[in-house]
């Protein structure tokens, strides 16, 4: 496990398309790298799942249309992460094909490869250096963690349209708080 290497790979792929202000446009990065986004109730906890047939020339992101916006926007990006650093496991119907999933275990530390696919997916959704800049503009450079539903955390959430936890999360990650 290496989130390093996911942090460098989001912050590349940010550089790459040239993308300098938030919210990430995560639909647009999965249509530069010609990966289809399909939206589908589905059942259960699974909020998406990445599609690559063998030679990758299919690539398709599930999302689960039940969840909220910034929830979807999150796992666009996870499954982004997978395909840019995880070959994923085969499956055999008629033809072999390879799946990536996100669900409720997705995010429990448990396994290394959904660990990096997160992390990549809150440095893409929330690149340090913007992340930074955001917390000094709006908190003046002070943060409050004993008032941390302030109107600017929920600001600052709303500008990079992902959850409140997920910025608490990046956060600590950075270091701010």
């Amino acid at each position: 496990m290496n989130i390093n290497k996911a942090e460098k790979k989001a912050e590349q792929l940010l550089n790459k398309l040239n993308i300098h202000e938030v919210p990430i446009p995560v639909e647009e990065i999965a249509k530069n790298l010609n990966i289809h986004v399909q939206y589908q109730p589905f059942e259960g906890e699974l909020s998406g799942l990445l599609f690559r047939n063998e030679d990758e020339s299919e690539v398709i992101i599930g999302v689960n249309s039940s969840h909220s916006v910034n929830r979807q926007r999150f796992t666009i990006a996870h499954e982004l992460g997978h395909f840019l650093l995880h070959k994923g496991n085969e499956m055999h119907v008629d033809r072999g094909f390879k799946l990536n999933f996100r669900d409720e275990n997705s995010s429990k530390a448990i396994n290394p490869e959904e660990v990096e696919a997160n992390a990549f997916a809150a440095a893409l959704l929330m690149p340090k250096q913007f992340l930074i800049e955001a917390v000094q503009e709006k908190l003046d450079g002070e943060i409050d963690l004993l008032n941390n539903e302030s109107k600017q955390f929920t600001e600052i959430a709303e500008q990079f349209k992902v959850s409140q936890q997920a910025l608490f999360i990046r956060l600590g990650k950075i270091g701010v708080i």
